[in-house]
């Protein structure tokens, strides 16, 4: 009785799922190399005829394809190794620096060289939470007060001065409405979650800007009383010398 013929359509028949390696595999276990080939034709390379040479050098030429693609597979994994360490060892840099910034709220989150990416990555989101959380009334602390100082100057360019020191006055009192907006935080009635550090920035630099406007306005004011206070006095001196 003849052995039954493997076929494609016939591997795909669930009574031949156990035949595990792919028909290149197989082909590959039962193809001689260059060299097993030269040894069973017992002749020098010289002395191949030209369908034997052509074999040969078809036998050869696939070896080197497969040493080349491992070389290239051992590169590219050796380039995402490194490229995975740097980031790692920057992540961790990163990380130190927080935790030694920001101790006390800190103090129960460890981290080591040894973390995988994945790992330092989870323990970044953890500290950058904790820590815009621990700071989060300074933040609205200051948004408060830029609005107030945003009012201030508003009604100064309408010559109005009912709120003039108001912002001031506010900053005197930091301490108690901190600790409000500490209780309001901790209640979920002020939400931190879009206290992002560029809004933080963004916060910082727009009360620095209009600190700026009001100290050049203070500059300008005591300018023109400097002037007023000149020309009186020089209108005085010349009606004396009349």
């Amino acid at each position: 009785m003849s052995e039954e013929e493997i076929t494609l359509d016939s591997l795909k028949n669930p009574e031949n799922i156990k035949l595990e390696l792919s028909i290149e595999e197989i082909q590959d276990e039962k193809e001689e190399s260059h060299l097993e080939y030269k040894k069973r034709l017992n002749k020098k390379v010289s002395d191949f005829t030209l369908e034997e040479k052509a074999h040969y050098n078809k036998l050869a030429q696939k070896k080197v394809r497969k040493e080349k693609k491992t070389e290239e597979e051992i590169k590219k994994q050796e380039d995402e190794d490194k490229l995975n360490n740097e980031k790692i060892n920057n992540l961790y840099n990163q990380l130190f620096v927080l935790k030694e910034k920001f101790p006390e709220p800190l103090v129960n989150i460890h981290i080591n060289k040894e973390m995988n990416l994945s790992t330092l990555e989870e323990k970044k989101d953890l500290i950058v939470k904790i820590i815009t959380q621990k700071h989060s009334h300074n933040v609205v602390f200051e948004s408060l007060l830029l609005l107030c100082r945003t009012g201030e100057r508003t009604l100064d360019y309408f010559d109005i001065d009912t709120l003039e020191g108001y912002a001031d006055n506010v900053s005197e009192h930091k301490d108690d409405i901190s600790e409000i907006l500490k209780e309001m935080i901790d209640m979920g009635e002020i939400s931190t979650e879009m206290l992002t550090p560029q809004l933080r920035l963004a916060i910082i630099m727009s009360s620095v800007a209009v600190k700026t406007m009001e100290k050049n306005n203070d500059k300008k004011k005591n300018g023109v009383i400097a002037d007023t206070i000149s020309a009186e006095s020089r209108h005085g001196e010349g009606g004396d010398t009349s």
